[in-house]
């Protein structure tokens, strides 16, 4: 393999919807499917043959996104940095990002442009891509590999897989990873607590709204299924036994949201204070 050669890669991101408004972003550039298909994209003329056969592979959403990074790689960078991509953006959106593709330049000058490979991902779960998600996502990704911190992208990826399993194991996996990563050095009688108490500190004051809020629907949900409401722990316990699970039949449409609603605040701060880590 030519070391000389440089590798440009690019991506598709599916999403249901997106509000995406900015173009450019750093060293990166995003294009809409008519954008494409227009040849507006470093694609070029290539674009409306690769937007039709991509489409073929998956039923595209009207609103995918396609993704080109300017910075130019060599063969292993170019897929160190996909690796890294993926795992952060599929932890942020509920669509998979497709494997690179690249345009590469040849050491004689000469150009080849390959086309991407998205892949289906059907999820309930609603999805909206917003200028601000998008960011977030690339400035974690810069960072974890420029700084090669090889332990966050391993918490990414475990973190993606998390967020595509059930409902009931994705909670009790996030809050067994709120325990271990934001664990503190003195013994306590609920770890789980205090390392909640941890993690807020990097990302909300202690009497925020938002956090308070969260508190209060933990401990109306715990005490609603038979647990403890002063009991943090108890929420964790009552995953891990499977009291949710057995219960979940004769939950009203008020219990499934306040769950969902838990779950969702606590992965975003987690999210949250894992950028504080890494920025």
């Amino acid at each position: 393999m030519n070391t000389n050669n440089k590798y440009s890669p690019y991506w598709i991101l599916n999403p249901l919807t997106n509000n995406i408004t900015i173009k450019t972003y750093g060293e990166w550039s995003f294009f809409l499917p008519k954008e494409v298909i227009e040849g507006q994209s470093p694609l070029s003329k290539l674009g409306e043959e690769f937007f039709r056969m991509a489409h073929n592979m998956v039923s595209l959403y009207d609103h995918n996104l396609w993704i080109f990074s300017n910075k130019e790689f060599d063969y292993n960078n170019c897929y160190r940095f996909s690796r890294v991509l993926k795992a952060v953006s599929e932890t942020f959106c509920n669509s998979y990002l497709s494997k690179p593709e690249v345009i590469i330049e040849f050491d004689n000058g000469s150009i080849t442009k390959q086309l991407a490979s998205p892949k289906y991902y059907e999820t309930i779960a609603n999805e909206n891509i917003t200028d601000e998600k998008l960011t977030r996502v690339l400035n974690i990704t810069e960072k974890i590999y420029e700084r090669n911190l090889v332990e966050y992208l391993a918490i990414f990826e475990y973190l993606r897989e998390i967020k595509k399993s059930s409902l009931f194991i994705s909670e009790l996996a996030l809050w067994s990873f709120v325990e271990q990563h934001w664990k503190g050095e003195m013994k306590s009688n609920n770890e789980l607590a205090e390392s909640l108490k941890r993690l807020r500190a990097k990302v909300y004051e202690r009497k925020d709204p938002a956090y308070l809020e969260f508190r209060e629907k933990l401990k109306i949900f715990t005490e609603r299924t038979e647990g403890k409401k002063e009991n943090l722990s108890d929420m964790r316990n009552l995953l891990a036994h499977g009291t949710f699970f057995k219960q979940k039949e004769n939950w009203d449409n008020s219990q499934w949201k306040l769950f969902s609603e838990i779950h969702e605040f606590l992965f975003n701060m987690v999210l949250l204070g894992l950028e504080e880590e890494i920025k």
